[in-house]
């Protein structure tokens, strides 16, 4: 074992100045990394005895009013630190398209382009979210994996062998859309290959993000979005560029200020820990294969997402003369139900890992012969997660249509309001699956989310198109409604039988 007890003792000291007792000592450890064999080596039979010598050397509270005050604080900051994390890795992803739409809003001519152009941005930025959803799901599991690990160099190996594969797969998957685009005749050349490069460029953007996020500076990404438009919007004043082109010079911005931050922080991390550069790697094609489940939801996530709008999209007139293009209605009235299933989504990261939190402590306390307390307690948080998500999406999808509608000074038509209520109950039931998928991620249930999040995108296309083009552009959200309510009920059954069983999804997770 390379490390020494010295070594242990400072590096169980830095995750926690202050521990409360010898379980959490011993989750310490096994958090770096820890097993009964490894520490069988140092003369302790497993964990705990381990845990119980170190609690004896670490720096204690001195009473056990002390230690209950110190318990509290922990828990407070665990919370507020989880928190924050999760609210500020989720909204990283969202602050591009609330940006926009605020922006679309309160200056409506700001981002005036001609209609092909505009088709076009949009189908690149919809599939700059769905061909690399997988890897960027396989990079935030990843890149959390090996940092949780304490290890810069295997993080860094990985995230970048995977960002490698997602940038190769970019281009492949832009030079395909090309060449079908102009053989069915999507769009003019030009903005074919216009449309091309802004996808390749967004898709590596968004992994950019990913491994940030993992990296635990997720912090970075709305400066980076800041800085790169404000240098964007800069270069249109005084360069006189024109609209199209800043709108296609801030993401390359972003991407290689992104690029960056990501290079200092990786660097900055091996020199803290020189030692771990000779750190044993792992089978690089099994990780890869481990990971393929979640390549595949989140491909089959972000296209459930946004598969409404392809519906839509295929649904403009034909004297139109374009080939693809969202209606401006739609489009307005599922941005902003889809503004408040943002925000919910990043509540729902944190109410998740808390709901795991509490499910691994009832475990850990309990005794085996209580597992039907365990059950029903699970299953009341369950139940009041579900109300708050609902009340949350319901009070921000109100709060959002009231605003935003002010703001614009527009009226509010009945066609917009089908659209709100339509897509509004849509992503109120994928708000509260999104909920259930992640449970079942992170009881190594995944395929289970897998099935029922495929079947709901086909649904979702089908209904989506059919309902489209039989009564009208904004019942394409009656897609998004039918496949949502299948996800939601696929997940919440797959969930609570998961629950029925906690005991043995806990031992396995």
């Amino acid at each position: 074992m390379s490390k020494t007890w010295d070594d242990l003792l400072k590096d169980v000291h830095e995750l926690a100045p202050k521990v409360v007792d010898t379980q959490e000592v011993a989750a310490l450890v096994e958090s770096l990394g820890y097993s009964d064999r490894s520490v069988a080596e140092w003369g302790f039979a497993n964990v705990f005895a381990l845990a119980e010598r170190m609690f004896l050397d670490l720096p204690q509270t001195s009473s056990l009013e002390e230690r209950d005050v110190a318990s509290t604080w922990l828990s407070i900051r665990t919370e507020i630190g989880s928190a924050a994390r999760k609210l500020s890795s989720s909204l990283s992803y969202s602050i591009p398209w609330m940006a926009l739409l605020v922006l679309e809003y309160l200056r409506p001519h700001a981002l005036q382009v001609s209609p092909e152009f505009g088709s076009a941005l949009s189908l690149s930025l919809i599939a700059s979210l769905v061909t690399p959803g997988g890897f960027i799901q396989m990079i935030a599991r990843a890149g959390n994996f090996y940092f949780g690990l304490r290890e810069p160099f295997l993080a860094h190996r990985f995230c970048v062998l995977l960002l490698q594969l997602g940038m190769a797969s970019s281009l492949l998957f832009a030079f395909l859309g090309v060449v079908l685009g102009a053989y069915f005749g999507v769009f003019h050349g030009v903005y074919l290959v216009l449309a091309a490069i802004n996808y390749v460029v967004l898709s590596v953007l968004w992994m950019f993000c990913a491994i940030l996020s993992a990296q635990g500076i997720a912090w970075c990404i709305p400066l980076v979005y800041l800085a790169s438009a404000s240098a964007a919007a800069s270069v249109n004043i005084f360069g006189r560029i024109g609209t199209p082109l800043a709108l296609m010079l801030w993401p390359l911005l972003a991407a290689l200020c992104a690029g960056v931050c990501v290079q200092i922080r990786f660097r900055r991390s091996e020199r803290e820990r020189p030692e771990k550069q000779h750190s044993a790697p792992p089978r690089f094609s099994v990780a890869l294969i481990s990971l393929v489940p979640f390549y595949l939801y989140g491909t089959v996530y972000f296209g459930f997402l946004f598969a409404d709008r392809v519906a839509a999209g295929t649904a403009i007139p034909w004297f139109s003369g374009l080939s693809f293009g969202i209606d401006a209605g739609y489009k307005r009235g599922m941005d902003l139900v889809l503004f408040a299933f943002l925000i919910c989504a990043a509540l729902i990261e944190y109410l998740s890992e808390s709901y795991l939190r509490f499910w691994f402590r009832l475990a850990a306390e309990l005794p085996q012969s209580e597992g039907r307390r365990l059950v029903s307690s699970l299953e009341r948080r369950h139940s009041r997660i579900m109300f708050v998500i609902f009340a949350v999406f319901i009070t921000t999808a109100l709060f959002v249509l009231f605003v935003f509608n002010r703001w614009s000074g527009l009226a509010v038509s009945p066609q917009l309001l089908e659209t709100v209520a339509i897509g509004g109950a849509g992503y109120l039931m994928l708000s509260m699956a999104l909920f259930e998928t992640i449970i079942l991620a992170c009881v190594n249930a995944l395929h289970l989310a897998l099935r029922a999040v495929l079947l709901g995108l086909v649904v979702n296309l089908l209904a989506g198109y059919e309902f489209s083009h039989l009564l009208g552009v904004q019942y394409a959200a009656v897609g998004l409604l039918a496949g949502a309510a299948v996800v939601l009920w696929k997940c919440n059954a797959a969930t609570r039988q998961v629950l029925l069983h906690s005991d043995y999804y806990y031992s396995v997770a």
